[in-house]
């Protein structure tokens, strides 16, 4: 039996996750997907790439689900089909019209660090779609280069930060904060300092609570500075 407690051939498992993906319920548990993440086999891969060129949109979401997070990561942090799920996902992504099963591609080439669709990606990061520019929030520090986060990217996830969503908002500020590379703490603060001064007393309460993830050896101006929602740029 799979670590998810469930076990079955690969078709009743896929059933069983047609099922729990198509549940209208987000807190709803998925133990039929979590054991085909578990069973990184070629059937499996090639089943969950088939479902992306369905016509039900439920079918294709489950198919960027199992595909996201098929396998478990090496030292290198790639999964058994990462280069095979890049091509899939990269195939079906701009004619995919649902903007859940948008985001979850979107969130399963974030999931295989896949840095050749930083562009991509970032082209999504206005779309009107919450569950899209959420996927983005959440994908791009995986996609960005790990040794000098781009600038284009610093650029999207301060204008996610300012997002009227809460957990958009939520992702891109933590990533600004602590998933962000080769930048200066100076760079922080003036973030934190231009984000202050947009703020109403909601998203300042936001910066605040970014304050408690920092890091233990982090900047303490910068802690200061989004723990109090008040302070002047640092050059």
């Amino acid at each position: 039996m799979g670590t998810s407690g469930v076990d079955g051939t690969t078709d009743e498992l896929f059933a069983g996750a047609l099922a729990e993906v198509g549940a209208d319920d987000d807190e709803r548990a998925v133990p039929c997907l979590v054991a085909l993440q578990n069973r990184p086999t070629l059937e499996v891969f090639e089943r969950a790439a088939h479902l992306l060129s369905c016509e039900d949109p439920v079918e294709r979401e489950l198919g960027a689900q199992v595909l996201r997070e098929l396998g478990p990561c090496d030292a290198e942090g790639r999964r058994p089909f990462t280069t095979e799920t890049i091509g899939v996902v990269l195939a079906a992504i701009s004619d995919e019209p649902d903007p859940g099963v948008l985001g979850r591609m979107i969130s399963a080439l974030g999931y295989h660090s896949a840095r050749q669709a930083l562009d991509l990606v970032l082209g999504y990061q206005v779309h009107p779609a919450q569950p899209v520019r959420f996927a983005v929030a959440a994908a791009l520090p995986d996609l960005a280069d790990p040794e000098h986060t781009e600038q284009r990217v610093v650029e999207a996830l301060l204008r996610l930060a300012g997002d009227d969503n809460d957990s958009v908002r939520w992702y891109a500020l933590y990533a600004l904060f602590n998933e962000t590379a080769g930048v200066t703490d100076g760079q922080r603060r003036r973030w934190a300092t231009h984000l202050i001064r947009q703020a109403d007393a909601q998203r300042r309460e936001e910066l605040s609570h970014i304050a408690t993830t920092l890091a233990d050896d982090a900047d303490t101006v910068l802690r200061d500075l989004l723990g109090q929602g008040t302070g002047t740029p640092t050059k």
